[in-house]
Order: C-alpha cells, then structure tokens, then sequence
C-alpha cells in the first residue's frame, strides 16, 4: 500500500454538499441500555449497493454530533460514497479498558460497537470487507482497543491524538496482521508523546499510555513488518507557523499490511486541518498543511486497493 499525498492534499478542495443525504440517529438496546449512534448516508448509496463503512469516534466529553462537525467526515463520504456511523459513548466516554484485570468491565464498548457494525450490515448491506474505524483522544484509544478486540472486522484503524495503552501488549491478539496509523502532535500536553506515568499508592511509577513510538513499534512488531522504514517531509505550506509534518512508513509486513505514523512537529491535542473548533488551551498548534479526514480515508482507500 502507498498513500497519495499529493491526493491527500487536495481533496477537500473538492468537497461536494450533502444537502440531499440522509442523516438519521440509530437507536437501540446494548448492555440494558440504550444506545446511540449518528448515521450519515450519502445520496449516491442506493439499494443493491454494498458501501464502505466509516466507523468514527468522538473523544471525551464529546458526542458523535461533534465528531462530525469536527472531521467533516460527510463531505467525503458523499463524495466517495461510503457510509458513515458516529456513535455515542455512555457519559460522553469510551471504557476502552472494559474487561481488562483492575478496569470497569461494564459498559463494554467494543461489544456495543460491533453489535451496531452487524445492524449497519442488515439494514444497509455494508460491505464486510470495507469496515474502517477511526478515532480522537479518548476515541482513538478505543480505535486500538479495537484493533486488538476484533482485528479481524476491521479493514483498517486509524488513531488521533492518542497512544498505546498501557495493557495492550498483553492483551492483543496477535493475529491477524492489520493496517494502522497513528496521527499524533509532538507537543500533544494531554496525550504526551513521550508517553504518561503515575505514581502509585507505593510510590512505584505505573504505565498509564505508552509512547507514541513505542505504540508504533509495537505494532510493527505484531505486524511482523520489514527492518526498512521510509520516511518523508511534507514541504510546508506557509498557514502552519511552528509545525510541519513528518511522515514514517513500515511495510513489508505481514498479509501486505502497513504501519505509518504521520508526526505534527510542534502539534497539540487536535485534528489536524480543522482549527478554532477545539479550545486552545488544549488544542495547541493546529497544523494545515494536511486535513486529518483526507489523510485517513486515503490511507483506508488504499489499503481496499492493497489487500
């Protein structure tokens, strides 16, 4: 798989309107509760049709409403005329660590997440094959809660502003092989890039996320991807004052997956392309050279093209 980076640079230009789309809130019961989603279908999906699925995930104290007003996602999937699902965490959260020894096991997030993949694929005849999931912060937590969960469901993960957690070496599932990509800002203050620690009732120090780098060896190294890494510099484009892009890719691995980290030099806690939409505070610098929903369905796309 190679992603186009001229392509990722240019297409929200293109972007069409989806006035004549269908958007609908999904509702059902998961877990004694009920559950919600926001649902985006694109005009051009009609009946017969077997479309790609977008599964998009807000971070805390947000909502699936604010993730599309955040990633824009619906233009392009109008555009490209794939189905799109925002869901909504219970108490505006994901309990990504769900199950896992010393975590809450209830609400089980991964669990509410594939049952709402099966009812997408019953009413609306999602293309199993084409099952994407990506996420921010607390979401893009999720995301690689779910590239571990059920790795086999999903076609590719892609995951903003969030690292590794600190369990998932022990417990992923090594197989299958699967397509990942981390987008992460360097001077991310609430996601650390170096990685985030506490100190116990001991005073021992006590893994809370991993580094970015090490989350991405880590699935280099689940992968089983070749020693060769290729790296680019996107040239900056003047609207970015103190970040820049630097892109790493690992391939040769296994079953022709990929493993790329797109690192915004100077960038916050943000989705990259959108600015004024997150506080500052948090934000940081937003980079705009590129547009984090571009870059992720292009790498998706590819990845369709590259089984």
């Amino acid at each position: 798989m190679k992603i186009n980076y001229l392509i990722v640079l240019v297409i929200a230009v293109f972007a069409p309107s989806v006035a004549n789309a269908d958007r609908v809130q999904m509702t059902f019961q998961y877990g004694g509760v009920e559950r919600t989603a926001q649902l985006f279908i694109p005009s051009s999906v009609s009946a017969g049709d077997s479309p790609a699925l977008l599964i998009a995930l807000h971070g805390r104290n947000s909502s699936g409403l604010r993730m599309a007003e955040l990633t824009e996602f619906n233009l392009r999937a109008e555009h490209y005329g794939f189905i799109v699902a925002y869901p909504d965490g219970l108490d505006r959260q994901w309990n990504y660590l769900h199950g896992i020894s010393g975590h809450p096991a209830y609400p089980n997030d991964s669990g509410f997440i594939l049952r709402l993949i099966e009812l997408l694929k019953q009413k609306h005849n999602v293309d199993p094959g084409r099952i994407y999931v990506t996420g921010i912060s607390n979401g893009g937590f999720m995301v690689q809660r779910l590239a571990c969960y059920a790795p086999e469901v999903f076609a590719g993960f892609a995951s903003v502003a969030a690292a590794g957690y600190a369990a998932m070496p022990v417990e992923c599932k090594s197989d299958p092989a699967v397509n990942m990509l981390y987008m992460h800002g360097t001077a991310d203050e609430k996601v650390p890039w170096q990685g985030l620690g506490v100190k116990d009732a001991d005073g021992n120090q006590q893994l809370v996320t991993m580094s970015v780098m090490n989350s991405v060896k880590f699935w280099v190294a689940r992968n089983r991807c070749g020693p060769d890494v290729n790296s680019k510099e996107l040239l900056p484009r003047g609207n970015s004052p103190g970040t820049h892009v630097k892109i790493f890719t690992s391939s040769e691995c296994e079953g022709n997956a990929q493993v790329v980290l797109f690192a915004i030099v100077g960038g916050g806690h943000n989705w990259p392309g959108k600015p004024d939409f997150i506080p500052p505070g948090i934000a940081g610098r937003v980079n705009m050279d590129i547009h984090a929903s571009d870059v992720i369905w292009q790498f998706f796309s590819d990845s369709q093209n590259n089984p």
